[in-house]
């Protein structure tokens, strides 16, 4: 397992104030490419994770798919829908392997609704999730595909906790909008510049400040915004 961060959220709460919380929070492992919900599902948990990653996707009617949102240590998976009663609106999937507390929906919406705290904690989650998914959106209008693939390499090296990252070119591919032979061409590119090692679905990070200069502005812009509020204390892993 990755390098373990303590949940970003979970960290502002104080655990002795949120029994109704953390009494219900259980650990839960899923191996990359574990569905945990689909779109028009109705959402059963919620995930925080420590280590790993999960992608939002929004799937179109022909099947095809693109990430819209990421969400990693500093962040949860999950809590709209169990909130609102609604399915679903987009498939969540591991990306990398992860390790995370998860709720089900029913005592976290009794969390929700007793706790201020909680409310807050979700509050601040939800403004963190529409602020990305406005920049994701930006960056795939705006942006070139060498600066797409460099700021999400980055992003899921910062969630993943290693260097080496297991991705498929056809996940990739969904990742940043692009046809399958247009990763292996970026990724071929990075890969000269000395700044990765690619090889079929395997990428091994060489050089993040040299990914820096390549990606564009939208990483540092998500990754500012995930730290501008900075946990109040630390919550470890809790034992199963």
């Amino acid at each position: 397992m990755n390098l373990l961060h303590p949940n970003n959220l979970l960290a502002t709460l104080i655990r002795a104030d949120e029994k109704s919380l953390f009494g219900n929070l259980v650990e839960y492992n899923a191996d990359k490419h574990t569905r945990l919900h689909r779109a028009g599902e109705q959402v059963e948990h919620v995930y925080f994770p420590l280590a790993g990653m999960i992608s939002l996707l929004t799937i179109m009617s022909d099947g095809l798919a693109v990430e819209t949102a990421a969400v990693g240590y500093d962040s949860a998976a999950g809590f709209n829908g169990a909130l609102s009663g609604r399915n679903a609106n987009c498939e969540a999937i591991v990306q990398t392997s992860m390790k995370s507390l998860r709720i089900a929906r029913r005592p976290f919406l009794n969390a929700y609704e007793g706790s201020p705290g909680v409310r807050r904690m979700v509050h601040v989650a939800n403004e963190m999730l529409v602020e990305q998914v406005q920049q994701v959106a930006a960056c795939h209008a705006l942006h070139h595909s060498v600066g797409r693939l460099a700021r999400w390499l980055l992003q899921s090296h910062d969630y993943a906790g290693s260097d080496v990252l297991d991705l498929t070119q056809d996940f990739v591919s969904e990742m940043i909008g692009v046809r399958r032979t247009t990763v292996t061409e970026l990724a071929q590119a990075l890969q000269k510049e000395g700044l990765i090692r690619y090889s079929r679905g395997r990428v091994t990070i060489l050089n993040r400040k040299g990914l820096k200069d390549r990606c564009c502005e939208c990483y540092r812009t998500v990754a500012e915004a995930r730290t501008a509020n900075p946990p109040l204390a630390s919550v470890v892993p809790l034992q199963a």
